[in-house]
C-alpha cells in the first residue's frame, strides 16, 4: 500500500487483468471521506498479448503524468469518487471495462464497423421503458439520427443529475463507468459511460452533467433540460427518440473548432432548414466572439 496526500493510502482491489493488450487494475484511495477509485490500463506487450491496437485515450483516459506506481511509466487512468460500499458496483463496471477494451480498441482505431443500428434500438428500448426517464441524444449520434452522413463511434446522452444514477440502473448490464463524480476532458462531471452491445461488438454510450457552476447555468447542448428546454423527437425505426435540436450541437462544435462535425452538420441544415431565431440564441449563449457568430450565420 502506498501512502496519499491526506488520506490513508491506496489499495488494490483487482488485478492485474487482462484485456485489449492492457495489464488492468483497479485501485481505492482512502481520503478522509473521500474513495476515489482509479483504473489503470498498462501497456502490456507481449504479456498481454499486445501490443494494444492504440491508446485508450478516445474512451476518455488520461495518460499518467508522472511514475504510476501500480502501472509505471506508461499507464492512463480513469477516476471516479465514491463510497466505498459501491466497491462491488465500481468492480463490475472495470470488469466490463477490460472485457470490451478490445473491442473499442477495433472500433477506433481498426476500422471495425460499429453496430448502431442495434445498439441504437437497444439504447432506445431500455431508456424508454423508463417512464419519465429525461434523456436526449446529442452529438454526432444525433446528426446520424436525421439522416446525415456521418458515423459515430459513440453516443452522447444529455440528463438530468438525478437521473444519471437511473441510466446507469438501466444499463447495468453494460457499464464500464459507474454514475459518479468524475472528469471528461478537465471538466468536473457527473456521468457514467457504458458498452452497448456484446463483448466482442457494440456502442459506447456516454452520459452526465457538468457540476462547475459556471457551465451548469449557461444553456447549451448538454444543459438544456436544467433550462426547461425540451428536446425534439425524433421516430426512427419505430421509436421514439428524443434529441437535442441541431443548432444547439452546431454550436457546440463552433466552439471547439470540429470542422469534421460542423461541415456536414451545416450542409444538413442548408439542405433541411435552420430556425435561425432560435440558432441567433443559442450563438447569444455560447462562448464565439462576435465575428465567429456572424461567420456562422452567414454559413447557413
Amino acid at each position: 500500500m502506498a501512502s496519499a496526500p491526506g488520506g490513508g493510502g491506496f489499495e488494490l482491489v483487482s488485478g492485474p487483468d487482462l484485456g485489449g493488450g492492457f495489464l488492468h487494475q483497479l485501485t481505492v484511495e482512502r481520503f478522509s471521506g473521500v474513495h476515489r477509485f482509479v483504473y489503470h490500463a498498462q501497456d502490456g506487450g507481449q504479456d498481454a498479448n499486445g501490443p494494444p491496437k492504440g491508446t485508450p485515450e478516445p474512451f476518455g483516459w488520461q495518460r499518467a503524468t508522472a511514475m504510476c506506481p501500480v502501472g509505471g511509466r506508461t499507464c492512463w487512468h480513469r477516476e471516479f469518487t465514491l463510497p466505498i460500499e459501491e466497491s462491488l458496483r465500481v468492480k463490475t463496471a472495470y470488469n466490463r471495462t477490460r472485457f470490451v477494451m478490445e473491442a473499442m480498441l477495433g472500433h477506433e482505431y481498426g476500422g471495425v464497423p460499429v453496430p448502431l443500428d442495434a445498439a441504437f434500438e437497444e439504447l432506445a428500448d431500455r431508456l424508454n421503458a423508463v417512464d419519465g426517464l429525461p434523456w436526449y441524444v446529442g452529438g454526432s449520434a444525433g446528426l446520424w439520427l436525421r439522416g446525415a452522413p456521418v458515423v459515430p463511434h459513440d453516443a452522447d446522452v444529455g440528463t438530468t443529475p438525478a437521473a444519471v444514477g437511473t441510466i446507469a440502473d438501466t444499463l447495468r448490464d453494460y457499464v464500464t463507468e459507474p454514475a459518479a463524480p468524475t472528469e471528461w476532458a478537465g471538466h468536473s462531471m457527473l456521468a457514467g459511460r457504458a458498452f452497448v452491445g456484446t463483448v466482442r461488438n457494440g456502442l459506447r454510450v456516454e452520459w452526465g452533467v457538468p457540476t462547475d457552476p459556471g457551465e451548469r447555468e449557461r444553456t447549451g447542448e448538454w444543459t438544456i433540460l436544467g433550462h426547461r428546454e425540451s428536446p425534439e423527437r425524433l421516430e426512427w425505426h419505430g421509436r421514439t427518440i428524443p434529441v437535442v435540436r441541431l443548432e444547439r450541437s452546431v454550436v457546440r462544435w463552433a466552439e471547439a473548432g470540429r470542422t469534421d462535425r460542423l461541415d456536414p452538420a451545416v450542409d444538413w441544415m442548408r439542405a433541411h432548414g435552420v430556425d435561425r431565431p432560435y440558432l441567433e440564441r443559442a450563438l447569444g449563449d455560447s462562448t464565439l466572439p462576435p465575428d465567429a457568430r456572424r461567420a456562422l450565420l452567414a454559413r447557413v
